[in-house]
């Protein structure tokens, strides 16, 4: 299992820092309940943009298996994620970024674990009820 990378944000951004793993989705704790094989590359990479502003740039790739919720058998499932969490100082931040179109972002925290991030964004785009197309389930 692959153990918490703990960052403070502001540094890992201020300092462009990125981290990367290549590794089984069973690897993850929360992942490994969700999937019953596959592979992912994680990249994070910290960036700071005008007026200081701090972001993450996430990247989440591989493919993966799921269990069919109506024939219980394997549903293949590509994880294509890429895109910029924001970070805001202050709540008046936080809800000027909000009413932005495509924009994500979250109050700064003190302490951030990067493998519940990319678990967080894996399972945030998993589908409600993970089913083959109708009629498409395996004899």
């Amino acid at each position: 299992m692959m153990q918490a990378v703990e960052v403070e944000p502001r540094r890992f951004c201020k300092s462009a820092q990125s981290w990367e793993v290549r590794d089984d989705v069973a690897a993850f704790p929360r992942l490994a309940h969700e999937f019953t094989q596959g592979g992912l590359f994680c990249r994070v990479v910290g960036e700071t943009g005008d007026s200081d502003a701090l972001s993450l740039r996430i990247e989440i790739r591989g493919d993966a298996t799921l269990t069919c919720q109506r024939c219980l058998g394997e549903l293949p499932y590509t994880v294509d994620i890429g895109h910029t969490l924001h970070f805001a100082r202050d709540e008046g931040e936080l809800e000027r970024l909000d009413e932005m179109v495509d924009c994500e972002a979250i109050l700064l925290p003190a302490k951030l674990d990067l493998v519940a991030l990319v678990e967080d964004e894996v399972l945030l785009s998993l589908p409600m009820a993970a089913m083959h197309a109708e009629g498409e389930c395996p004899a």
